[in-house]
């Protein structure tokens, strides 16, 4: 069953939908809002990314490593944060393929960044670790820090997604999502992609 008359859980646009079990795994017991969920996600988001310490490509494409990310940045909300899901989705590849999914996007960031232009490389690297959407819930946000981690080990400038470009947040994630679905179609089309995350 998917939660939908929940507030806390009703889905818009490109958001994953939250079934009865992961509801279940919500930790704090004071959250009764969609707005609560969004404060204390962005709460935990902030804690994990001050405790993280510079990783090199090797930890940023390394699947363990990305779990452990998901952990940091979700576990104070959510009891599954870091573990992928066990159930398949609206978005996303099938769930018994995640882990070797992301072990060979791992191969192939690394086999990119000796033989690619290294925006196109961290714009690949966001885009596949969104369509594989591993965990129940986070995946953007998630596959946005890891990318912002990648372009640290690579001496890139930090991407902006879009915050230069966008006067709200509707209009930015409309932007986001649109970048992405031209990926989806094209892979090879990283153009608005790179754009957007470097305006």
């Amino acid at each position: 069953m998917v939660l939908t008359d929940d507030p806390r859980f009703q889905i818009s646009d490109g958001n994953t939908p939250i079934d009865e079990d992961e509801a279940h795994g919500l930790r704090p017991s004071w959250i009764r809002t969609r707005s609560d969920l969004n404060d204390a996600e962005a709460a935990n988001i902030l804690k994990a990314r001050q405790a993280i310490r510079p990783p090199s490509v090797d930890d940023v494409t390394d699947d363990i490593w990305l779990r452990k990310l998901h952990q940091m940045m979700f576990g104070d909300v959510w009891s599954w944060a870091g573990s992928y899901r066990l159930s398949n989705r609206n978005i996303g590849i099938d769930w018994q393929s995640i882990s070797p999914t992301v072990r060979e996007l791992g191969r192939d960031c690394r086999t990119w960044i000796v033989h690619d232009n290294r925006e196109d490389t961290v714009a690949r690297f966001h885009h596949r670790l969104v369509a594989i959407h591993p965990f129940p819930n986070g995946n953007g946000r998630h596959a946005r820090a890891a990318a912002d981690y990648l372009s640290q080990a690579l001496d890139l400038a930090p991407p902006t997604w879009g915050a230069n470009a966008f006067d709200s947040n509707t209009a930015l994630r409309a932007a986001y999502l649109r970048a992405l679905r031209t990926a989806d179609r094209d892979p090879e089309n990283l153009e608005p992609l790179v754009a957007f995350m470097r305006n």
